[in-house]
Parts: C-alpha cells; structure tokens; sequence
C-alpha cells in the first residue's frame, strides 16, 4: 500500500518518526552489559581448549586458501538472582565449555558449519540439573591484522546469540570469548560483547556480509549515519565493548575428561579413559564425586544411563556434595568403566 492509503494525511513529525525506524545514527557503546567484574574464565576448561587449537597451529589449511579451523564453544555459570534483567558490575562466571559437532569451511562466511547435534538435549538438560546455563561462546581465531579482531559474520552471529539470550534488544550476560596467537606465539583470549544499537540493527536485519570483512555492510532498505553523513558500512569495532577477564578454578567440576567433537585429538572419549580418570579416587585428596564432577564426563555417561531417572540423582551430588551419591551408581559407573567395582 502507498502511503497516502495507510493514511491520508501526515504531519512532519510523524513522517519523520516512521523514518527513523530506518536510520541508525552510529554510535559506541563505551562500556558492556557486564561491567567491570567482568567474565570468569575457568583455568582448565579454556588450557583444553587453547591446547586444541595448537594442534592446527590456529588455522586449518582449506583447498586453494588458507582459512582459520574456527572452533566454537557453550559456557555456563552459575545462575544469579534477576537473571532476566542483568545489572552491571554483575560478573559471569564460566564453569565449563561444551563444543558442537562441527567442521571447517572455507566458503562459509564464518569459517565453518554447525553440524546437527544429537546431544543438544542432554547439554541443556544437564546443565540445567547443575543449576548451570549458557552464557557464551568462544572462537578459535588466526592471527589477523592490527585493529581487526571480529569479521562482519562474527559480528553478525554475536549479535544473534546475544539477541537469543536476552530474548530481544535487552542487556544480557552473554559474552564472546576470542582465542588467537599473537605475533610472538603467545596465546591471546579476550571477551567481548556486542553493542545494544548492534542487536537492534541485526534484529532489524539491517546489517550484512560484504567484501570486506573488517567492516558490516547496510542493507539498502537502511541508513547508517556517522558524523552526520550516511554511510554504507560500520566498521566492526564500532559495535564491540571490552569486558575484562578474570582467572577462575571451579571448586565445583574438574577438566580432565575428554571433549566430544574435537576430530584428530589425541584422546577420545571411551570407558578406558573413564576409567583412567576415576582410579584417581582416594589418591592426592581426590573423591569419587571429585572425578565424577566433570562435565564432559557427565554428558558421556548419558549415552549409558538413563538421563531422566539416573543424572539428576548424580547431579544433585555433584552440586552439593553434602548429598552423598548412592553406592548403587558407584558399583554401575565404576563397572562401566572396568573398575571391577572399586572406587
């Protein structure tokens, strides 16, 4: 319909309020949801992945060009109170990090493809049974070029996952961890958050993927406006806040299992690697639970017990240890691992 008939008469400011659902003046947002307590990192969980990403060198070589072997990974923290309405200065705490099936491709804008997940619902459900929930990602990345840290995709996808968590353009505590080599071969993780202007662009889907991945390009229908004049493209950096990383080793869950979907890894998950884990108990001050209370290791024996009946009896002592795991899942999991009921 024209617009004389959606309605036959407009005044300025009403022509001039519809207009500006389609302009964005662009501007920084100088500081993240988080604010400066910032993001807590779980030492081990972030090592295993760093160690991973070694193995490639950080890059994967993909037919005619040499493209980065993007990793991607869930965190999860303990939940606070007012978990809707996120207040600054409020940290997040990383507990552990789950990774999706997926693999390496170089005509994919953000470097790789998701694969289904046939696990997806025990993730959730686990973590749920441990009072935990998803609050990140983090990515594998090349070294790239000064001053350009998040291509246009990344950004992009950032913007999707934050908007997801948040449930709409609204302050949310999901962060975006990045995992890069620097110059002298030391390794370089940083968090960072995506703009509130920036998820109201890609909820609007204002923003796109051009040439040029240091910068997101606008969609025709839209108008970029910077230092007054329109503008064709935003530079990534832009529509990224810095949210500060903070050490942190979980009193909760150990890291020692392996990770699931990591192809080319000098360790799989099987019973034998069970096995080798919990023969630790009653050494070095190491419990049962202790060993048992790894998070790779619990979505493992959800292949083999039941997850409706069994893990959350198992998931209770493991989130407080005052609840004592009934002997009868000792005897089972220490027989699936070929323990001959020992622990």
């Amino acid at each position: 319909m024209s617009l004389r008939d959606i309605k036959k008469s407009w005044t300025l400011n009403e022509f001039n309020a519809m207009d500006d659902k389609y302009n964005f003046k662009i501007k920084r947002q100088e500081s993240s949801f988080v604010g400066v307590e910032g993001l807590h990192l779980e030492s081990g969980a972030v090592e295993s992945f760093q160690n991973y990403l070694r193995r490639f060198q950080f890059r994967q070589q993909r037919e005619e060009e040499d493209r980065s072997h993007l990793r991607q990974g869930w965190g999860a923290r303990m939940p606070q109170k007012n978990e809707s309405k996120v207040k600054k200065n409020k940290k997040v705490i990383v507990e552990a990090i789950y990774e999706p099936p997926q693999e390496a491709d170089a005509d994919a804008a953000e470097g790789f493809v998701m694969l289904d997940d046939d696990q997806e619902e025990n993730v959730e459900q686990v973590a749920s049974l441990l009072g935990l929930r998803k609050v990140g990602w983090i990515v594998g990345q090349p070294p790239r070029e000064t001053g350009f840290q998040f291509s246009a995709a990344e950004v992009i996808m950032a913007a999707e996952l934050q908007l997801e968590c948040a449930q709409g353009v609204e302050e949310t505590p999901f962060v975006t961890v990045r995992c890069t080599v620097g110059d002298e071969g030391n390794v370089i993780v940083e968090a960072f958050q995506v703009s509130l202007q920036c998820m109201e662009m890609v909820a609007e889907e204002a923003l796109d993927i051009g040439p040029n991945p240091g910068f997101c390009y606008v969609n025709e229908t839209f108008t970029a406006i910077q230092e007054g004049k329109p503008s064709p493209t935003v530079e990534n950096n832009f529509f990224l806040t810095l949210v500060p990383i903070h050490g942190y080793q979980s009193d909760m869950f150990v890291t020692q299992f392996p990770f699931v979907n990591r192809p080319f890894d000098d360790r799989q998950q099987t019973h034998d690697e069970m096995k080798r884990q919990l023969t630790k108990s009653g050494q070095a001050g190491w419990t049962f639970i202790d060993l048992l209370s790894d998070f790779a290791l619990l979505l493992y024996l959800c292949k083999f017990l039941d997850v409706s009946q069994d893990m959350p009896k198992i998931c209770e002592s493991v989130k407080d240890r005052e609840v004592l795991l009934d002997d009868g899942y000792k005897i089972i999991i220490s027989s699936m691992a070929g323990m001959d009921g020992s622990y």
